[in-house]
């Protein structure tokens, strides 16, 4: 793997643990005892990209998942992934049921591959002109391929798991020909020991549809799925008002509330909301998330390209750029995010984030959330609030001067607007991993590759990332 290059995630726990009657739906629930006979499955899939282009958006459609013998399909609906998100993070798709037995292949089926990028190649890209925001859809030439499985056996009642490596380097061609069966590989893990943690799918933004107060359930949505979330003795609440809900607990939600949550699997693949941030008390504004490519703090505007919706807004997609309307005379609300590592706070008290004040706060690069008015229109987005959210960086470590990691040999992103260096600070609740083990910052070294998230400042000059989490690439 090169400096540049870095691992998407994307979780399919296929398997109907604890989720009755669950039959092939995407939508999962928790409670309910452990049927017999059941074998569940991981499948996850990573990616790397090109060196020479930043990627702001990538999407795909996993149309098809099949186990053979047997034609065993692991996904009931077709299922469309935001990847650039996932450096750190993976995604919740769906449960399906599986059968014990040995495999040999697996048959995955994709389509409508879409990449937002940043042309910084110097040259032009079909129609992308150097410098410019475009977005492409690669001609494909295989969607499908059928990789072997050396030795694969899904037991009754223990998890087993498939890691699928889709590889921009090799998917992609010089004509932007998309060559799945080209790119993709395989290998089995063990996702209740050396694979995935307990919480999984994180910082994953959307409103309740509805409550269970009986079976402590929710049911969660956004414009990518919805899905059943259970509440027990692991769920934590933040951020919740203490007029509304004095003591943080399952009472507190309601119907129409935005939340950010982390998705966890317990060891028997129950599905909990393992982390739950209030955003929002209803849903008269969409939130829309995106990564800034530009400012225009004359005009009070900055531009981003789309990565999640709470709820689907016409004329605009996941993958497109919009422009951001704020108001000075009417302030825009501009605030920070909870920040958490786990269920562990971080503060984020010492750095600014008030670009009314201070313009320099708000930088190409920074993710962040919009709450948008009804008023606007498509890509025109008048902004109610503007929230920094947790940025996803790969990069090579320059140096590590514990508590900090100094990133360089950046994304073109920053480096094509002047950004040469990031400082990622952490802290004892940051978590350190690598394969998807727990290792300590003594292990992360000089000039290997990390990937890191959450909210960045600038701190006089100097681009400052708060690390809640920091992953060591192969």
């Amino acid at each position: 793997m090169d400096r540049s290059s870095f691992k998407f995630i994307a979780v399919l726990w296929v398997s109907c643990l604890t989720f009755a009657g669950c039959g092939g739906r995407r939508s999962g629930a928790g409670g309910g005892g452990t049927p017999s006979g059941i074998a569940p499955v991981v499948l996850a899939v990573t990616d790397t990209p090109p060196t020479t282009v930043t990627f702001l958006a990538a999407e795909v459609t996993l149309t098809g998942a099949t186990l053979n013998p047997g034609n065993v399909s692991l996904l009931s609906s077709a299922s469309t992934i935001e990847l650039t998100r996932l450096q750190t993070d993976m995604a919740y798709l769906g449960t399906t049921n599986v059968a014990p037995g040995n495999y040999t292949s697996v048959t995955l089926t994709f389509a409508n591959p879409s990449l937002t990028i940043e042309n910084d190649t110097g040259s032009i890209i079909g129609a992308c002109a150097v410098g410019a925001v475009c977005t492409i859809a690669p001609q494909a030439t295989n969607l499908s391929t059928t990789l072997t499985l050396p030795s694969f056996t899904a037991t009754a009642n223990t998890a087993a798991g498939l890691l699928v490596d889709v590889n921009l380097e090799n998917l992609l061609s010089a004509t932007l020909g998309a060559d799945f069966n080209a790119a993709t590989t395989v290998s089995q893990f063990a996702p209740l020991t050396d694979g995935p943690p307990l919480f999984e799918a994180e910082d994953v933004v959307g409103q309740i549809t509805s409550t269970d107060a009986v079976h402590n359930t929710f049911v969660f949505q956004n414009v990518t799925g919805q899905f059943s979330l259970s509440v027990d003795n692991t769920t934590s609440f933040f951020q919740f008002p203490a007029n509304t809900c004095p003591t943080p607990g399952f009472s507190c939600l309601h119907a129409n509330q935005i939340l950010s949550v982390d998705i966890g699997f317990q060891p028997d693949g129950t599905i909990v909301a393992r982390n739950v941030v209030f955003e929002d008390a209803d849903n008269s504004d969409t939130e829309v998330e995106g990564i800034i490519t530009g400012t225009n703090l004359g005009s009070q505007q900055f531009t981003i390209v789309t990565l999640a919706e709470s709820a689907a807004v016409t004329g605009l997609k996941i993958g497109d750029p919009a422009t951001l309307q704020f108001s000075t005379s009417l302030p825009t609300v501009f605030d920070v995010d909870f920040a958490h590592s786990d269920i562990a706070p971080i503060s984020t008290g010492g750095f600014s984030f008030a670009p009314l004040t201070s313009p320099t706060d708000l930088f190409v690069g920074q993710q962040i959330q919009v709450r948008r008015n009804p008023g606007s229109t498509g890509s025109t987005i008048n902004a109610d609030r503007v929230r920094l959210r947790s940025s996803r960086i790969t990069a090579s470590v320059q140096s590590v001067a514990s508590p900090n990691i100094f990133l360089s040999s950046l994304p073109s992103l920053f480096s094509g607007h002047g950004i040469s260096q990031i400082q990622a600070q952490t802290f004892l609740p940051t978590i350190f991993s690598e394969n998807e083990s727990i290792i300590t910052l003594s292990l992360i070294p000089q000039a290997g590759v990390v990937s890191a998230r959450g909210p960045l400042f600038n701190v006089g000059g100097t681009r400052t990332l708060v690390a809640t989490k920091i992953v060591l690439k192969p």
